[in-house]
């Protein structure tokens, strides 16, 4: 915990930032990332699609939009494991969009 919170850059997180972990480890910082960005490391888009779905993002047509316009709006917050090189992404929001056709703010 101590490499963290006092020996890891941070990042500013519109919500309670949330460090992610792999191989029972904190994963390295990498940068803010827009789609673009996040291709390259598909299991990071595939671990995030499956965080949103958890979070309660059903609609596909959704999720693939909002994932697909990250870097213009919101962004990505990616990761990687210190320990066997994985990458994760963080992009969560703390509920679904709750109107139809809309996207969250």
């Amino acid at each position: 915990m101590h490499e963290v919170t006092r020996r890891t850059p941070g990042f500013h997180a519109w919500q309670d930032p949330h460090w992610l972990v792999h191989c029972h480890d904190a994963a390295a910082f990498v940068g803010e990332v827009g789609y673009t960005e996040l291709v390259a490391h598909p299991e990071a888009l595939e671990q995030l699609r499956a965080d949103m779905r958890l979070d309660g993002w059903h609609d596909e047509n959704q999720l693939e939009h909002f994932l697909t316009h990250l870097g213009e709006r919101a962004t990505a917050m990616l990761f990687r494991c210190t320990v066997c090189g994985a990458h994760l992404a963080r992009a969560r929001r703390r509920r679904c969009p709750r109107r139809r056709g809309r996207l969250p703010r």
